[in-house]
C-alpha cells in the first residue's frame, strides 16, 4: 500500500487532458473484492451513479467519468478516470471528485444505490455466461483464485448480501491518501496538469 500521494504528469498526442487516480487495493482472493466492485458501480457507470450524475449530467464539467475495480489474484487497483469538457480543468475536477468521494466515505451510500450496484453486477455475471468462453472463464477463475470452480455461487451470494455499511467500509479503508494522481496532457501543455493542493487531498 502507498503511504502518501504520488503525482505524475505524462505528455501524449491527445486532444484533451485526462485525470487518472489510482488507489492500491486487495485482490480477488480477498472478501473485500465484492464490496469494491459495488463501490465502483456506486461511483460511476449508470447515469444515477454519484460521479457520473454530478460531473457529467448535473454540472456538465466532464465529458466522461469511469471507475474500475481492476483486481488480480492478491493485489489490485481502483481506478478513476475523468475527461473534462472544454473550459474546465483537471484541478477543478479532482477537487469535485474528491468532495464526492469524501461524502461517500463519511455517510455511506443509500440502500437504493447498493441495490442498483449489485443488480448491475448480477446482470453482468449472467451476461458473461451467455457464451461457452464466458462459462469456461468463470469456472477457471474460481479454480485458480479460490480452488473451487463453483466459487461463482459464493460470490453471487456475497454480492446479494452487501449492505451500505459494507460499501462504506470499502471506501474508508481503501480510498485514502495513498494513491497515484496522473495527469495526461497534450504535448506542450504541462500547465494543464492537476495542481497539488492541500484542499484536494483525501485525508
Amino acid at each position: 500500500m502507498l503511504t502518501a500521494e504520488q503525482r505524475l504528469t505524462f505528455q501524449d498526442h491527445v486532444p484533451l487532458p485526462r485525470l487518472i487516480v489510482a488507489w492500491p487495493v486487495v485482490g480477488e482472493r480477498s472478501p473485500d473484492h465484492v464490496a469494491l466492485n459495488a463501490l465502483a458501480n456506486v461511483l460511476a457507470g449508470a447515469r444515477t451513479a454519484r460521479l457520473t450524475k454530478t460531473l457529467v449530467y448535473d454540472r456538465q464539467w466532464a465529458a466522461s467519468v469511469s471507475v474500475n475495480s481492476d483486481l488480480h489474484e492478491d493485489v489490485g487497483e481502483f481506478d478513476l478516470s475523468i475527461t473534462p469538457r472544454p473550459g474546465h480543468t483537471l484541478t477543478e475536477l479532482e477537487l469535485a471528485a474528491d468532495s464526492i468521494i469524501d461524502e461517500l466515505r463519511r455517510v455511506g451510500p443509500t440502500a437504493d444505490e447498493v441495490k442498483r450496484a449489485t443488480a448491475g453486477a448480477q446482470l453482468g455475471f449472467v451476461e458473461g455466461l451467455e457464451s461457452n468462453m464466458g462459462r469456461a472463464e468463470t469456472l477457471d477463475e474460481g479454480e485458480v483464485f479460490h480452488q473451487d470452480p463453483a466459487y461463482f455461487k459464493t460470490e453471487l451470494a456475497a454480492t446479494a448480501a452487501l449492505t451500505p455499511a459494507d460499501v462504506q467500509r470499502a471506501a474508508t479503508t481503501y480510498l485514502k491518501s495513498g494513491r497515484v494522481v496522473l495527469s495526461v496532457v497534450p504535448i506542450g501543455q504541462l500547465d494543464a496538469a492537476a495542481k497539488a493542493n492541500a484542499s484536494t487531498e483525501v485525508k
